[in-house]
């Protein structure tokens, strides 16, 4: 009989490892849109088909290096992104809101070299596995009418297994967030992280996506005759992207894209209550945007604008900035 993925689960430590070998207890388990499993697979191989050995067919096979590669999908809510984009982008400031809410301001942090890691359980109704040392390279925040806001986490890792045996950790009671709940504003201004003024455009949003990538790569080390990656490393530059279809009522975007007029551009997606007036919150603080893009059309006879947003480094605010409010208490990027 064929195995079935129904009672299957993934968990992730909320500790963060310290060392990509030093494996934590994944004591938080989230929801994934199936079909996306993670597993180690060869990265480099080698066969002997261009030797000339006597024989017609190759005779040498080696297994040089291993990989991890995957994504974590699925509906957004507060924690799924703290744990993910946290790890991506290197920085966690906490600080309390009201009562046991906290605040959890994500920032792109310039200094760190090695990524942090978690440790990731795959159960798959077939088999379960611990895997250590896995990082996240990048993700993407999306949204559209009529639906949910939806997240992906990029994740790469060690690529070394072993047998585990945890029962299945509980998941944090977070409601997934709807398109409904998010705003978008242009214009303002930034401080402490939180935008204050603006343009609101949600009456007109039709669609978003933000994407975020770290560039992360493996490092094989020389002696190292694991063929495991030993070192996950930030890449020398990042890329944010922004892009939104709106419908169109004036000229706006097209001056903007000419003049390169820059804005603070803010997406606050704002769920149920958390702790007295603290709500679930995805707060996504763009300090300094150009339209790059502002591609006209129409759409069941509406006229409507494609647009594209380069993010530049802003001097004092950085680049880009998550606040997630819920009730996580510690930093997701704390370590034991």
């Amino acid at each position: 009989m064929p195995s079935s993925i129904t009672g299957g689960w993934r968990a992730f430590s909320t500790l963060v490892q310290a060392n990509i070998a030093a494996g934590q207890i994944a004591n938080t388990s989230l929801p994934f849109e199936a079909g996306d499993l993670m597993e180690p697979e060869p990265e480099t191989s080698f066969m002997n088909d261009s030797e000339i050995t006597g024989e017609v067919l190759p005779t040498t096979y080696r297994l040089l290096n291993r990989k991890l590669t995957g994504k974590h999908k699925g509906k957004a809510f507060a924690h799924l992104v703290g744990l993910f984009a946290s790890m991506a982008m290197g920085k966690d400031t906490v600080s309390t809101i009201t009562g046991p809410a906290y605040k959890h301001q994500l920032e792109i942090e310039k200094g760190i070299v090695e990524l942090p890691y978690r440790t990731m359980v795959e159960n798959d109704g077939l088999a379960q596995v611990g895997l250590v040392g896995v990082a996240c390279v990048g993700f993407t925040l999306s949204g559209q009418r009529g639906g949910f806001v939806e997240f992906e986490a990029d994740l790469i890792g060690q690529a070394a297994e072993g047998p585990n045996a945890l029962d299945k950790p509980a998941r944090i009671a977070e409601s997934y967030l709807a398109y409904g709940e998010c705003n978008l504003t242009r214009g303002g201004t930034v401080a402490g992280g939180a935008v204050t003024g603006g343009t609101s455009l949600s009456a007109d949003l039709v669609s978003f996506k933000l994407g975020f990538k770290n560039n992360g790569k493996g490092i094989y080390r020389i002696g190292d005759a694991s063929g495991n990656i030993g070192q996950i490393r930030r890449g020398q530059t990042y890329a944010v992207d922004l892009e939104a279809e709106l419908e169109i009522n004036d000229q706006t975007h097209r001056t903007a894209l000419l003049a390169g007029t820059e804005y603070v551009m803010n997406i606050p997606i704002i769920g149920g209550t958390a702790a007295g007036t603290a709500k679930y919150t995805i707060d996504v603080v763009l300090p300094r945007v150009v339209y790059t893009e502002a591609k006209k059309g129409v759409n069941d006879g509406i006229l409507k604008i494609a647009a594209k947003f380069g993010v530049l480094a802003d001097p004092t605010n950085g680049g880009l900035i998550i606040n997630v409010i819920n009730l996580q208490p510690t930093s997701y990027l704390a370590a034991a």
